[in-house]
């Protein structure tokens, strides 16, 4: 992410995908920056005059996909967050904490009682997924590069890697 955008991440708090003016000057002082950033921010991206900058507009300024920022936003946070197994190294997700961590923990012991081989273990994993939170689960699990594209039910995309794998998973309508 890009320094506008960090900037923008770290004054929108709560997350709304807006930040107002005031609290930009806020930042700008509490943060040493210059009152003529607040100004070209203010010029660039409040072009409504409505004292707020949303993340579709700064992403529209800045070409960049909202959507993208949302999932790194979502990643970081995760990332910092307790809760996942140390063990898990968090590439991607949009499902909760709790859902990953409960996720994880399970993988964690299928791993270990049907680690060696691997299409019993996907088979297990998703007969759990399913079980625990409806049908329609996709599990791949890959041992060198990846590359996805995919359509989930949102918040149920959850990638990460344990170990030498990387574990891709994520839920499907039915």
């Amino acid at each position: 992410m890009g320094p506008f955008v960090n900037v923008f991440l770290q004054i929108d708090s709560d997350g709304d995908d807006r930040i107002t003016l005031h609290d930009l000057e806020k930042y700008a002082r509490r943060n040493g920056l210059d009152q003529s950033t607040v100004t070209r921010c203010r010029t660039l991206s409040d072009k409504k005059n409505s004292g707020t900058i949303t993340l579709n507009e700064l992403c529209e300024i800045l070409g960049l996909q909202p959507s993208e920022i949302r999932m790194q936003r979502t990643t970081a946070q995760l990332n910092s967050q307790r809760g996942v197994r140390k063990e898990i190294h968090v590439i991607m997700a949009t499902m909760p904490i709790n859902m990953q961590t409960d996720i994880g923990n399970a993988i964690f012991g299928l791993v270990t009682e049907h680690g060696k081989n691997k299409e019993q273990l996907t088979d297990r994993i998703k007969r759990y997924l399913d079980r625990m939170y409806g049908r329609a689960w996709q599990v791949v699990l890959g041992d060198g590069s990846n590359w996805v594209g995919f359509t989930h039910v949102p918040e149920t995309a959850f990638f990460f890697q344990l170990d030498s794998y990387v574990y891709l998973i994520w839920k499907t309508r039915e």
